[in-house]
């Protein structure tokens, strides 16, 4: 009856360190970026768009990827916000 206490007792005592070796001694997880981003916020008019065309043809030269789009609306001109992507080697 010792013998099966005992060794119960070193499973449980295994599993226990099993266990808890993440919590005591947790390893890093770190996430490999690949991409650099920018976010470009331009006021532009509605009707005059070609600043806006400017910026994205130099982005896409310059190896960079639109990824969204969006426009915030004000009173008297429209803000464009760019975001773009390029990847990091």
């Amino acid at each position: 009856m010792k013998f099966h206490k005992a060794c119960l007792m070193i499973i449980v005592l295994l599993l226990a360190v099993i266990a808890l070796r993440p919590v005591i001694n947790p390893t890093p997880a770190l996430a490999k970026n690949q991409y650099q981003y920018a976010v470009i916020a331009m006021n532009a008019a509605m009707n005059r768009l070609g600043p806006v065309q400017t910026e994205l043809d130099k982005r896409t030269t310059d190896g960079w990827e639109l990824v969204q789009f969006s426009t915030g609306e004000q009173t008297t001109a429209t803000t464009f916000y760019l975001v773009f992507r390029k990847q990091t080697h």
